[in-house]
């Protein structure tokens, strides 16, 4: 498929995904509420990324909207370790973690990889809040798979650039195509744990340490 193509797909996924976090937004209140509406910034910002590949807007998509959702997605673990466990959540604040982030000798490093970087940030994260649920249908493990899918794209694009993988004649971005793949997930994922949630009258987004019992 086109790039152009691939982005569109992308881009009606995560506005569906984007559904759910908006209305539960509109329902919610307190500290719920502000880690719902930092989910869907994310999810905003990431298909203003689709929408400017879309349209041909390669340097202002992979330079600015991409890397940007990232650092909201890796804000959006860290609110939402605080969120679920505050007294714990004190050692990962989200001022230490920007520190980390801003500090210009890492941005020189990963100047040129940013987006895959940032993603590593992002599943070391929500990988290790996956580990501390001990629960593989707890939202912090199914977000994890969501972020591997994701960054297995990036890689790819990496590779591709570099020579590594050369793409055959029908592939035209083997990364990007791996990237429609978790916007699916990612959007399946977030109606499930609506539906289910509805339905059981439970959580859609559980504590961090939550585990069956």
């Amino acid at each position: 498929m086109l790039e152009i193509q691939l982005h569109f797909i992308s881009a009606i996924f995560i506005l569906l995904a984007a559904v759910v976090p908006i209305y539960l937004t509109l329902r919610l209140s307190g500290r719920l509420r502000k880690l719902v509406l930092i989910l869907t910034i994310f999810i905003l910002v990431h298909s203003l990324y689709h929408i400017a590949g879309f349209f041909g807007l390669t340097m202002l998509a992979e330079a600015v909207f991409e890397p940007l959702s990232v650092a909201i997605l890796i804000f959006f673990g860290i609110i939402y370790y605080e969120t679920a466990k505050p007294k714990l959540g004190k050692n990962l604040g989200a001022k230490n973690m920007t520190s980390i982030i801003s500090t210009p000798g890492i941005l020189l490093f990963i100047m040129d990889n940013i987006t895959t970087m940032l993603l590593f940030v992002a599943l070391g994260l929500f990988g290790w809040l996956a580990i501390k649920s001990r629960n593989i249908r707890n939202f912090q493990f199914q977000i994890s798979i969501f972020i591997i899918i994701w960054t297995l794209g990036e890689i790819a694009s990496v590779l591709r650039d570099s020579k590594i993988i050369v793409p055959s004649p029908i592939q035209s971005d083997v990364g990007l195509e791996i990237h429609v793949i978790s916007m699916f997930f990612f959007s399946m994922m977030l109606w499930l744990r609506f539906y289910y949630s509805q339905r059981n009258g439970k959580k859609m987004i559980e504590d961090v340490d939550a585990a069956t019992g």
